[in-house]
């Protein structure tokens, strides 16, 4: 349950709980001995520990997670699918420390913004209006006390 919210974006457990009621008690004793089974014909190996190498690079998954504006809180062994553009990202937790920097940068879009609509640059505007809902959106996150649940589930749109 941890995993499938972590993937999904979720706080909040009772959120990606709500998922799991729309099915009968038959479908998820179908799939709970499925997986029973499948853990019998494992091959042993697959049981063993982690070596050194493999929880190094398990440790410091963590230890890149570290972005300029706070915590990229990606899952383990996925790629960041928005290059780095972390303001756009769910999964990015603002450091407060960081509301300043946050606070610049829209300043800065708002401006350029302004020098688009001018020029009539309209991809560049509605790249532009699309940086700045999600600056405003991390703005609002960092303020906020992280035990605010659903939020950010609100916030982005995902279901609750």
């Amino acid at each position: 349950m941890h995993i499938a919210a972590t993937l999904l974006g979720h706080l909040n457990l009772d959120t990606t709980r709500g998922y799991t009621a729309v099915f009968p008690d038959e479908v998820i004793a179908a799939h709970q001995h499925f997986i029973e089974r499948r853990r019998a014909t494992r091959p042993f190996a697959e049981l063993r520990s982690a070596t050194g190498e493999e929880w190094a690079e398990f440790e410091n998954h963590f230890l890149l997670r570290k972005v300029a504006l706070g915590e990229c809180h990606r899952p383990y062994g996925t790629p960041c699918v928005h290059e780095h553009a972390c303001t756009r990202c769910r999964f990015l937790r603002v450091d407060p420390a960081q509301l300043s920097r946050i606070e610049e940068m829209t300043s800065n879009a708002e401006a350029r913004l302004a020098e688009a609509k001018d020029r009539a640059w309209l991809g560049e505007v509605a790249a532009l209006e699309e940086s700045l809902r999600h600056l405003r959106l991390r703005r609002t996150e960092a303020a906020q006390p992280l035990s605010a649940t659903g939020a950010r589930e609100r916030a982005e749109g995902v279901k609750s």
